[in-house]
């Protein structure tokens, strides 16, 4: 039987230590586990990017052994032998995850949305569809990035960076809520904020604002890709002047009525309104 020490395996620049647990006592229980590292160049320090349970109790064995394909490694106790993946890129779940654990097997397949071997995502090989940094991460934005709930079916311009080619079309998905086509030109995507009978069930009870995700969902794959944060807002949940006004969304006071709205038209032209910048005059 091996003793209790430290063993190495290298495979493709990736070297994995094998290590014991220190002694414990009576009663007590002693997970072996495996910790990989990423080793780049005799210059830099090693990188641990994940830690592996093999077994319970029994301390692993020096002889170690690679499956046919070089994807699982086999691992030795007096009891028992267990097949470790080399990789677990599924854990992760999303690209800053993924790309951030270190794991030098691990990529992101972007239009499937998914962390996975270059092998294992589909047309990897073509641009921007299989990415290994960080900074490659998709980064989408949207304008406007809030809409009133009286506001129906308004224009919104996403802008995605660092994706493939989405020739086979993509749509904009309300989370679970609504999804409507959406248009590229020039780059850029275009589509419609949901109905007023659509944003009804997504605002409801939900005070003043209702923050969701605005999703792309790729045509090719069926899949949400990249994401950015949306605002529904309700003026009329305010009943008082300044909390009308002082908000973060361009609401109005009407002066006589009380009432606190989003369409300044809503306020009579004898009465006037309460924008922000009236408010401390007016109270």
């Amino acid at each position: 039987m091996a003793s209790p020490g430290l063993t190495s395996w290298v495979l493709g620049g990736v070297q994995s230590e094998v290590t014991r647990a220190r002694q414990t006592p009576p009663q007590a229980t002693a997970w072996r586990v495996m910790r990989p590292i990423l080793v780049n160049s005799i210059t830099q320090p090693a990188l641990q990017y994940e830690e592996v349970v093999v077994s319970e109790g029994s301390a692993i064995l020096r002889d170690l052994l690679f499956s046919p394909d070089h994807q699982h490694l086999y691992a030795l106790t007096e009891r028992q032998v267990s097949r470790v993946a080399v990789e677990s890129c599924e854990q992760y779940s999303s690209c800053g995850e993924c790309l951030g654990s270190g794991d030098p097997h691990c990529g992101w397949c972007v239009l499937h949305s998914i962390c996975s071997r270059k092998d294992v995502c589909e047309r990897a090989d073509e641009p921007q569809r299989f990415t290994t940094r960080v900074e490659q991460c998709v980064r989408l934005r949207v304008q406007p990035d809030s809409v009133s709930v009286t506001m129906s079916q308004v224009p919104l311009e996403l802008q995605a960076q660092n994706v493939p080619s989405l020739s086979a079309g993509v749509n904009c998905s309300f989370e679970d809520f609504v999804e409507t086509e959406a248009r590229i030109y020039g780059g850029r995507i275009f589509c419609l904020s949901p109905s007023n009978k659509e944003v009804a069930p997504i605002t409801q009870d939900q005070g003043d604002q209702r923050v969701i995700k605005l999703y792309i969902k790729s045509r090719e794959t069926g899949k949400k890709f990249a994401s950015v944060d949306f605002v529904f807002y309700n003026c009329s949940v305010h009943h008082s002047c300044l909390s009308c006004v002082n908000g973060d969304f361009p609401c109005h006071w009407c002066k006589y009525r009380h009432m606190c709205t989003q369409d300044a038209s809503d306020c009579s032209f004898q009465e006037g309104r309460v924008n922000t910048s009236e408010v401390t005059l007016y109270d």
